[in-house]
């Protein structure tokens, strides 16, 4: 059986880093990669319609050209896109259990402690929630305190 490396990815290519990192641990297990993007469909009105379509293809685009980068820097690395119609945190859960990851690898913008206890963190919830093993790759570019 293969190893599985889960990796969560959202809109606007957050996570793209923590892939980035992702694969090279992935390619020096020979693991193959999943790129797990989850969206909660919209409490507005029934399920589907227009506003779904519209997450779905910023899903679909934003995972595409991730995977392409990846693709590109890791040429032997067996990369899957799954996009799961559930919350991000459950939708990471979902994935790595199901597939027997050996690993969940999330992103961290460095918000620092006081704006993720206010505004939540998809981060700190599956921390603290995962049976897998998580690792949380910072975001280079996030500052460092909450000035």
């Amino acid at each position: 059986m293969s190893s599985i490396v889960v990796v969560g990815i959202g809109p606007e290519g957050s996570g793209s880093h923590a892939a980035d990192v992702a694969a090279g641990y992935a390619t020096a297990l020979g693991a193959t990669m999943i790129l797990v993007f989850g969206y909660e469909p919209s409490s507005l009105g029934p399920r589907g319609g227009p506003f779904e379509d519209q997450i779905e293809e910023i899903a679909d685009e934003v995972t595409k050209d991730v995977r392409s980068a990846l693709s590109a820097a890791h040429p032997d690395l067996a990369i899957t896109v799954e996009l799961v119609r559930d919350r991000p945190v459950e939708s990471l859960i979902r994935v790595a259990e199901a597939r027997s990851a050996q690993v969940i690898v999330v992103g961290h913008g460095g918000s620092g402690p006081f704006r993720a206890a206010l505004l939540g963190s998809t981060t700190y919830e599956l921390v603290h929630r995962s049976t897998i093993p998580v690792l949380v790759v910072p975001d280079p570019k996030a500052p460092d305190s909450d000035d």
